[in-house]
């Protein structure tokens, strides 16, 4: 599973712990490869005592050739989920090249949009992708014209995280309740697309 953004400030990193956390406790082996060189999820994961992290494997690999190593150690049936860099299409398009289901989180509003049409046309033909929309003011009509713009365009989107979710208080704190079942529909939805591909 890819987390795909070219844009940063959408929720790329909380969307791959927290995917990660929820895949934790139903697999043999979990691996979330942190492809971004600030290194913000393996931070997050690896400064907290949040038991949901107890099972998870992290690796750096902020480099095409780092990223391609990780992913080659990665057994066919254990769940990876990547964490891309913004603004870094190459090393987007080697980690789409290996994905078999892609998440796309995004906010409401402003350059969104393109960025988001920008990351769909990388992804391969065929290859499952959904959207999770980060920070969401559900009660707005913006919000609202957004999921009716997806749904004309089919485009699938995956889960909303309501702004007023406290996804988490960062790295060294523990996963919100909230946030978990805010991402378990996104999750729920990313596995079920890949089975069906």
């Amino acid at each position: 599973m890819v987390v795909a953004a070219l844009k940063g400030g959408v929720g790329k990193t909380t969307t791959s712990v927290y995917l990660a956390a929820l895949a934790g406790p139903n697999r043999r082996s979990v691996t979330l490869v942190d492809a971004d060189a600030q290194a913000s999820a393996a931070d997050w994961i690896e400064s907290s005592d949040d038991e949901m992290f107890e099972r998870l494997n992290v690796v750096e690999a902020p480099t095409d050739r780092l990223l391609a190593k990780a992913l080659d150690r990665i057994d066919d049936d254990d769940i990876v989920v990547v964490d891309t860099p913004p603004a870094h299409e190459r090393l987007l398009a080697k980690a789409l090249d290996r994905a078999s289901v892609v998440v796309v989180p995004t906010r409401i509003g402003g350059v969104e949009t393109s960025r988001v049409h920008a990351v769909l046309e990388m992804v391969p033909a065929r290859l499952p992708v959904g959207l999770a929309i980060s920070s969401a003011r559900t009660f707005t009509r913006d919000y609202h014209d957004a999921l009716a713009t997806w749904a004309d365009e089919g485009v699938p989107v995956w889960g909303t995280v309501p702004e007023r979710v406290a996804i988490a208080a960062g790295p060294g704190g523990w996963l919100s309740r909230d946030g978990l079942d805010a991402y378990r529909g996104v999750w729920r939805r990313a596995l079920r697309a890949s089975h069906a591909s």
